[in-house]
């Protein structure tokens, strides 16, 4: 029986499990490119009866010590000794996604003792349909960013990579709309087994639009394409994705990154406009320990702080469900919206505003949903401006929308400010402390539920990071 027919008495979960010599060499054909499902239904058969189907096709991944342990590892690690510190056969544990009837999940010896966790869909991404009410274009928010400034003094993102963790980019038409091929690294971008379709080339849509928001500050960083959203466990057929779908991804890129440095640049930048949208969507009660969305303990965690350990800059959208008219997914909930990945204190969580630095409506206030790091926005970025025309409507093009938009702002500015100011310079916590610090205190200087520290200024931080004069 494949997961997809399993209904509802079943709930999809990460397992933790002990290390095992199929379950090494899964997690090595999944970095490899290859299908480690073979391996994966030998370690089920080898461990029968298991009372959980495997996902013989989401492989293994490696968690070291376990999900609440990190390993002691910095940006000055990367290479050789990250190489050792992180190797495959050194992971005491590692997470296999796993299909459990609901009444076995309460036997207390279920999954041999060890932890298991929420892997809960992700049913969309940060953007609002379109009402063509662009606030202004592309050129009004480089105006408000003061672009001009950053690109006379070289900071155009050169040598810089940007991973857009969305739907997927389809370059031509970035091109059309810029006037220029922007560089992508089809060798570094990563396809989940379940996509067909090849990095640069993928439909036209949301994750189109971050690409172009992230161009329109920095227009020569390099993309890394990982369309995470189109994935789908195996036997499943939405077009959601999952948090195990987003460790997958972010395992293929700290392992390039940090490990065998396929990725040359000196900086990188991780784009994440995507969310959870509502706490229904997570599989259990408040706060359980194997919950996602107000669980800082979750797995998930431990590679997005091994990527910014590593000096990768990471940044997440708030989300569409502020106070003012909330996405209608939000089911008109709007306290404690900003959950998970997005209220992490390692990443930079983005609020909008538009072109006249005021705030959207629907852009998700703080504090962050109890349980998680309360201080959340980190800053707020422009958004509902004409840009990337990837909706269209019965009156013309609409504006890219959302903290969606905002999010990949944000990141083009951060991607501009590393061109010369690399993370073994100034690593990812002093780079969100220097936003933080020199954003325009829309709160009157005080951090606030609405904008956080303000609204970004890349001019002003690339001056108190010593690259602009």
């Amino acid at each position: 029986m494949k997961p997809g027919e399993l209904g509802a008495s079943y709930v999809r979960v990460l397992l933790q499990r002990n290390q095992h010599g199929a379950l090494i060499q899964a997690a090595e054909k999944l970095l490899g490119g290859e299908s480690p499902a073979e391996k994966m239904q030998g370690y089920a058969n080898e461990n029968a009866p298991l009372k959980f189907l495997v996902d013989t096709e989401f492989g293994a991944l490696p968690i070291w010590d376990g999900a609440d342990r990190r390993p002691a590892v910095s940006i000055k690690d990367r290479g050789e000794k990250a190489y050792s510190l992180l190797a495959l056969g050194k992971s005491k544990k590692f997470l296999i996604r796993a299909y459990v009837a609901r009444a076995d999940l309460a036997e207390r010896d279920f999954n041999d003792g060890e932890p298991f966790w929420s892997d809960p869909d992700l049913h969309g991404q940060f953007v609002l349909p379109s009402a063509n009410k662009a606030t202004g274009d592309a050129d009004a928010v480089r105006l408000d960013l003061d672009t001009a400034v950053l690109q006379d003094n070289d900071l155009y993102g050169s040598d810089v990579a940007v991973a857009i963790v969305d739907t997927g980019i389809y370059r031509r038409h970035l091109a059309k709309q810029l006037g220029f091929k922007p560089a992508l690294d089809v060798d570094n971008s990563w396809t989940p087994p379940s996509v067909a379709t090849w990095p640069g080339r993928n439909r036209i849509g949301h994750g189109t639009m971050c690409a172009y928001g992230v161009l329109a500050v920095a227009p020569n960083v390099t993309l890394l394409d990982y369309p995470l959203l189109l994935g789908r466990p195996a036997g499943e057929h939405t077009v959601s994705a999952t948090i195990g779908e987003m460790m997958r991804g972010y395992l293929i890129l700290i392992w390039r990154w940090a490990i065998i440095r396929t990725i040359t640049q000196s900086a990188l930048v991780v784009n994440n406009s995507w969310g959870i949208f509502h706490p229904s969507l997570d599989d259990y009660p408040a706060s359980d320990p194997r919950r996602y969305i107000d669980n800082p303990h979750h797995p998930f965690r431990l590679y997005i702080w091994l990527l910014t350990a590593f000096g990768a800059d990471v940044v997440f959208a708030a989300g569409n469900c502020g106070s003012g008219c909330p996405n209608a997914v939000c089911l008109q909930r709007t306290a404690g919206m900003i959950m998970g990945a997005n209220a992490y204190d390692e990443v930079l969580t983005i609020a909008g505003c538009d072109i006249h630095d005021v705030r959207v409506c629907y852009s998700s206030q703080g504090p962050s949903i109890a349980g998680m790091p309360s201080q959340k926005p980190d800053v707020t970025a422009y958004t509902e401006f004409l840009g990337s025309k990837v909706q269209r409507g019965p009156r013309g093009f609409g504006p890219d929308t959302g903290t969606s938009a905002a999010c990949a702002v944000a990141s083009g500015c951060i991607a501009a400010l590393r061109t010369r100011r690399p993370p073994t310079a100034t690593d990812p916590a002093t780079m969100i402390a220097v936003l933080q610090a020199t954003a325009h205190p829309a709160g009157g200087g005080v951090p606030n539920y609405d904008y956080g520290y303000g609204i970004i200024r890349p001019v002003a931080a690339g001056r108190s990071l010593g690259v602009i004069p």
